[in-house]
């Protein structure tokens, strides 16, 4: 039996998805560490722009910019120092420099544990007999992260949970060829093209993945709630702005419709959040080439969100406890899958995260323009 036919639509409008309330900041050119770092050291330095992430009365705001000033100073300056250390070594700076633009982050939203002696929030134990990384695991504590991943995610992280790293790499999009060299399969950030479209009565969400990024567990069973495989119509690379060279792409559409206004237009806010129902495997896009990115759950059986953001943060804590403790695991005679693998995290997750930060400072995503896209 072949796949239904898609609404026929007449108009349509192409968007990165995101909160209706919180429109992403387009930049009209590609990020890097210098222009990033530039508009984070704006909040260090300017109390103007400082102290406009606080309430209160002045005196209150100062107080709170003092703190958050000086966590952002030793972030920036961990930081760049990060950028000049080669290979996985450099995750121990990166690390201290993530902990402190959480910490700045958090001020707004838990100012009274924030302020003095703070705990990671993870726990790592070297100890361990084995030479691969594949059965380690973090563990949860009171700290920086649980509290990192409620205010990102609206989720409570309980103290104890567990975090596989065989299951955070792979959530890191940006490594996954050196995640399946060292032999993690599974499913995997992808990422989508997003569509509004309408026709004269109401509008709907469209969805374009690749074939075999269809998901399946606990995330396909959220991602099918909300939406529904439908037959590619002809011209979909034209609504699409794909270019003629791609194929093997799947369509889906939104099974709830949204009534158009009292004055006959879409009500596009309304219908971005059809899509945003499933917030628990969204993240921002990670490329001009999509519109945002399917996330899986942490766990096939059940729906555990781990955007890239906070796998990130969580790896590269991992690989700093490694580098201090342990670093013969990064030997590249013995395990040079690992050794590989951690040189690209500590390579390409920098600027992510820097993007997830300015992110998390600015309160919407950062979307930069590339030059390289196939869009067209």
């Amino acid at each position: 039996m072949g796949l239904p036919e898609p609404r026929s639509f007449g108009s349509y409008f192409i968007s990165p998805v995101h909160d209706s309330n919180d429109p992403p900041h387009i930049w009209s050119e590609p990020a890097s560490a210098a222009l990033i770092l530039e508009n984070l050291r704006r909040y260090a330095e300017i109390a103007r722009v400082g102290r406009q992430r606080f309430s209160g009365t002045l005196a209150h705001k100062n107080k709170l910019w003092l703190e958050y000033r000086n966590f952002m100073r030793q972030a920036l300056s961990n930081f760049q120092a990060a950028m000049g250390v080669p290979n996985r070594s450099s995750c121990l700076l990166y690390y201290y420099a993530m902990l402190n633009f959480a910490k700045a982050e958090l001020l707004n939203v838990r100012p009274l544990d924030i302020q003095g002696a703070v705990h990671h929030g993870l726990s790592f134990s070297p100890g361990r007999r084995g030479k691969s990384v594949a059965g380690d695991t973090l563990i949860v504590k009171k700290g920086v992260f649980p509290w990192l991943y409620e205010h990102r995610t609206g989720q409570v992280l309980p103290v104890g949970t567990r975090l596989p790293i065989k299951r955070l790499v792979p959530q890191i999009p940006e490594v996954g060829a050196q995640s399946y060299d060292v032999g993690w399969g599974g499913e995997r950030p992808t990422g989508f093209q997003h569509v509004i479209a309408w026709d004269s009565q109401q509008a709907w969400s469209l969805i374009l993945l690749n074939r075999a990024a269809i998901p399946n567990g606990a995330t396909g069973r959220l991602f099918r709630r909300h939406f529904e495989q439908v037959a590619l119509f002809d011209n979909w690379r034209d609504v699409f702005a794909m270019s003629r060279r791609v194929s093997g792409f799947s369509l889906h559409q939104s099974r709830q419709v949204v009534p158009h206004r009292a004055d006959g237009s879409p009500d596009l806010a309304k219908v971005m959040d059809v899509t945003w129902q499933m917030k628990d495997i969204l993240a921002p896009r990670d490329e001009g080439y999509y519109d945002g990115t399917l996330c899986p759950s942490l766990y096939s059986s059940r729906l555990f969100p781990m955007p890239p953001s906070l796998a990130r943060y969580a790896v590269t804590f991992y690989a700093s406890a490694l580098v201090r403790y342990k670093p013969s695991v990064f030997d590249s005679q013995l395990f040079p899958e690992q050794a590989i693998l951690f040189d690209a995290i500590a390579r390409e997750c920098a600027l992510p995260m820097l993007i997830d930060t300015l992110s998390a400072v600015e309160g919407v995503d950062q979307y930069f323009t590339y030059a390289d896209t196939l869009r067209v």
